[in-house]
């Protein structure tokens, strides 16, 4: 079962905006001391590298619109024995956020991505295309609630994720959970530095263009990595200048996956926790669970 518990990472960031503040610039290195794949006394190295850039353009009526970019890699072996394979994608944001009222107002985004290891030219198997609506209500001046669902293709089927949470700050505390995808508790030590707790969930599906070194000979059709990971994490953080943050991050990543299947060893749909016609063969071994390190800088515009 601890593969239902992943969901979406970058929702983390793309949900952000029930917040008086954005972050227009947000940067993360990931890193882990030797990972030890299931079943074998071999390791492999993994590093992360995550650039998101938000740039909201505030009309008269109050309205925004939405627009960025967010890049990713993963670098990795995905079997014991086999040289470390990196993997990007580029998430395109464009959307609005729509206010209806003081109280009100909603978020509709388009997430188009290519994700593969751009080894080869580029084709339709490299794309997805995804969405998200999100509602904010304004409870009181402390606390607002969310509501919405994110929507992806991804390589391995059409992926419908429900959105449920909430943000309350007052004085030194912050809180900021969507579930099932990320929670954040934000206490401040003084005004220029924090400390917190963090759990994150992630799914991640990338096309795998060229061979694999390990894969079993019948296996000669196109095949795709699906990457899933929770981590629970403690930060701190430093705000040595208004805006700009720095944040240093260590952690413990549980039921993490790096599964690859053929191209056509699909689910027939994916709604939230629940995966429904899954029977797919992964070709790979496993992940056992393992501490990582994160380095983070934001540069962040506050909007009273």
């Amino acid at each position: 079962m601890r593969k239902y518990l992943v969901l979406v990472l970058f929702l983390y960031r793309l949900l952000g905006f029930a917040q008086n503040y954005v972050d227009v610039l947000h940067s993360e290195y990931t890193a882990t001391p030797q990972n030890t794949f299931d079943s074998s006394n071999q390791t492999t190295d993994l590093q992360k590298i995550n650039i998101n850039i938000t740039t909201p353009i505030k009309l008269k009526n109050g309205n925004a619109i939405l627009t960025g970019l967010v890049y990713d890699r993963v670098n990795t072996s995905f079997d014991p024995g086999e040289k470390m394979t990196p993997v990007s994608s580029f998430i395109l944001k464009m959307g609005m956020n729509i206010k209806h009222s003081d109280k009100w107002s909603t978020t509709f985004l388009l997430l188009p991505k290519l994700a593969s290891t751009f080894t080869a030219t580029t084709s339709s198997e490299d794309f997805q295309f995804g969405g998200l609506v999100l509602a904010k209500k304004k409870k009181t001046e402390n606390l607002s609630y969310k509501i919405g669902a994110y929507m992806n293709g991804d390589q391995f089927g059409p992926f419908l994720v429900p959105l449920f949470g909430f943000y309350y700050k007052k004085k030194k505390l912050e809180m900021d959970v969507i579930v099932p995808s990320y929670a954040k508790i934000n206490y401040s030590l003084s005004p220029k530095f924090t400390a917190g707790v963090n759990w994150r969930a992630t799914v991640k599906s990338y096309n795998l263009q060229g061979p694999m070194v390990n894969l079993p000979a019948v296996v000669k059709r196109p095949f795709y990595m699906h990457h899933l990971s929770n981590e629970i994490a403690a930060h701190v953080g430093y705000e040595p200048i208004k805006g700009v943050i720095v944040r240093g991050m260590a952690g413990v990543s549980l039921g993490r996956s790096f599964r690859v299947y053929e191209n056509d060893d699909k689910i027939d749909f994916g709604l939230s926790l629940f995966r429904f016609g899954d029977d797919r063969v992964p070709l790979n071994t496993d992940f056992a669970n393992g501490l990582f390190y994160r380095a983070e800088l934001a540069y962040r515009v506050y909007l009273d």
